[in-house]
């Protein structure tokens, strides 16, 4: 009964600990010494910058995978553009032939145009923070609707940090989503809707060894 008694608790506290929020997730670290962290960006994001050479810009909250925020949080990312790529987003990859655990790899369409994004991760009223950097693949597909749904997803390598992450090495990856109601089918259009902003939920997870640990 002891044993039993112990599994039942255990498992409440796994639970009770998910629903009441929290980044940190030991359970799939991998190694002794690796920490990870998963959380959501609540990000306002709009197109900026001039006509020829527009990035995208984002600030908000963090939260975690439940949506309450994380107090003293905020991030901050640009993702640079090229506008005559911006049709390509709507171009899917071709089709991957088996067996899928070895070569070839047919990528030679879909996702060869992706552009470079920073983004820097803000703790505890700025305290702890890092910066990382990698490339960034946008995809966007039209819904029966009239609208779009739009997605970006990226792999980010730690620059910089100051805090508990100065000295950090580790790896992002990330996948952020966006909806509009609307989608016009004119350029010119796409880009004043995006200009005006919009709302973004971006999960990300860190995979990182902190500076006392790394040799």
């Amino acid at each position: 009964m002891g044993v039993a008694s112990n599994s039942v608790t255990e498992a409440l506290d796994k639970i009770y600990t998910a629903l009441s929020g929290g980044i940190k997730y030991p359970e799939i670290a991998t190694g002794p010494v690796e920490l990870v962290l998963a959380f959501n960006n609540d990000e306002r994001i709009s197109l900026k910058g001039p006509d020829k050479a527009p990035y995208f810009s984002s600030h908000g909250p963090l939260t975690d995978l439940h949506g309450n925020e994380v107090a003293g949080s905020r991030v901050a990312t640009t993702f640079p553009v090229e506008p005559k790529n911006f049709s390509e987003t709507e171009i899917w990859p071709n089709q991957q032939v088996e067996p899928f655990d070895q070569p070839p790899v047919d990528f030679s369409q879909g996702v060869t145009n992706h552009g470079y994004s920073k983004q820097a991760y803000f703790f505890d009223n700025d305290q702890n923070w890092f910066v990382t950097t990698g490339p960034a693949l946008p995809k966007i597909t039209r819904t029966k609707d009239g609208g779009a749904q739009f997605w970006v997803g990226s792999i980010g390598v730690i620059t910089q940090g100051g805090g508990i992450y100065k000295g950090a090495r580790g790896v992002t990856s990330y996948v952020g989503a966006g909806y509009f109601e609307k989608w016009p089918s004119d350029f010119k259009a796409q880009v004043k809707l995006l200009r005006e902003g919009f709302r973004g939920l971006i999960m990300t997870q860190l995979k990182v060894v902190l500076p006392e640990n790394v040799g």
